[in-house]
């Protein structure tokens, strides 16, 4: 039995807009009358296709749920995220939904209403499937800065990802900041971790992470003076991981006894106390790379930009 279409869906294909392309053009349309700001914001492909599956948990980010409610202005967005009884071919109408949908999908409000008042914009137990579709889609519409920081960062020199951030630096400041694969701060998150992880070994990590990352910021062309990519390593502990992209902050937390990848993803936007606590940690991590200072120099703490020779296979431990 085929499961029922959502009202956005049904709602799409009577205005023709069901396909990525369509929506997008129609996006930037609605965008240019509501919010200049928001023209190019839309979802990615994957993540469109997601929203009209009823794959998606919760609803979309605030941007987003502006810009389908000014779309379709007699909707509110939880109503387009509700399944629709009539029919692909039939014309939901606002008024008989709610009567016919006496139980909408309180679980999702209601989460989004605990995180607009914990101010988290988005929220995940682990990383899965939506934690990556969530990156690229805000890495591809990035627009002014994207700043990595974590133990690995493995994700990011795969081969459908690492031509998505170099077609970026080529536009915007692209950075990154990995944990030094030979330090002592590497060696004991790995004792913590319950099993062998993929990248545990420095050698391997060096080869199949840093020299592709460090490839590819040497291929690039910068449009801009501040665009490029740079690569820095640290030497000291890390308890979570950190994506600033724009205007929002993704944070992952590195537990004990846990792979990195089991720990809970939060997103948090700019204006919250949240957010400047994390991105007074990179303004940290800039300064030291840049303008070393006491305490953090006789403390032996380093964070320094990567070159050719970090890459060579027979680097000792530091």
């Amino acid at each position: 039995m085929d499961a029922k279409p959502l009202v956005l869906k049904v709602l799409l294909q009577h205005r023709h807009l069901q396909t990525h392309r369509a929506f997008c053009r129609e996006y930037d349309r609605v965008a240019a009358k509501a919010d200049p700001t928001l023209r190019g914001g839309w979802p990615s492909k994957a993540q469109f296709y997601r929203w009209l599956s009823g794959e998606l948990v919760g609803l979309p980010y605030p941007d987003h749920c502006r810009i389908l409610e000014t779309m379709f202005p007699d909707w509110k967005v939880d109503q387009l995220f509700q399944t629709h009884d009539g029919g692909i071919d039939f014309i939901p109408e606002p008024a008989k939904l709610r009567a016919t949908t006496p139980t909408p999908p309180i679980a999702s409000t209601e989460l989004a209403d605990q995180h607009k008042e914990a101010e988290i914009s988005n929220l995940w137990p682990r990383t899965n499937e939506a934690v990556l579709d969530d990156l690229v889609e805000r890495v591809d519409n990035a627009r002014e800065e994207i700043t990595v920081f974590g133990l690995t960062r493995n994700f990011y020199a795969k081969d459908d990802m690492l031509p998505l951030f170099e077609a970026k630096a080529r536009e915007i400041p692209v950075t990154f900041y990995v944990m030094d694969p030979y330090c002592d701060s590497r060696k004991d998150r790995y004792r913590i971790e319950p099993a062998e992880a993929a990248m545990e070994d420095p050698l391997r990590y060096t080869r199949e992470i840093l020299r592709p990352l460090f490839d590819a910021s040497q291929r690039i062309v910068p449009a801009t003076p501040s665009a490029g990519m740079r690569i820095f390593t640290f030497n000291f502990p890390c308890s979570f991981a950190m994506e600033k992209i724009d205007r929002s902050c993704r944070v992952m937390l590195y537990g004990h006894g846990k792979r990195g990848t089991e720990g809970p993803m939060l997103v948090f936007a700019e204006g919250t106390p949240y957010w400047t606590y994390f991105t007074d940690q990179l303004q940290w991590l800039e300064r030291l790379a840049t303008n070393p200072r006491e305490p953090w120099v006789s403390k032996g703490l380093v964070v320094r930009a990567l070159d050719e020779t970090d890459l060579l296979c027979n680097r000792e431990s530091q």
